[in-house]
């Protein structure tokens, strides 16, 4: 069973990748995935990408709830 993430230090490269691709469609900016994964290690400050990541952290929580109660 996949680890259960529990804040945006916890986020992985394939994470990253899909807030860049959000964040692109969304804003209409171009980040790097390596100034995105700086930004949720916190080691660089943005809201918008901050404010992404806790979005896109609690949709991947609650698909992984749901798949667990399918295999229930």
């Amino acid at each position: 069973m996949l680890k259960t993430l529990v804040n945006i230090h916890d986020l992985v490269e394939s994470d990253f990748r899909e807030i860049q691709k959000l964040i692109s469609k969304k804003f209409g900016k171009e980040y790097t995935v390596g100034y995105i994964r700086k930004v949720c290690k916190g080691l660089r400050h943005n809201t918008k990408i901050i404010a992404m990541s806790k979005d896109y952290l609690e949709v991947r929580k609650e698909m992984r709830s749901k798949i667990d109660k399918l295999s229930n």
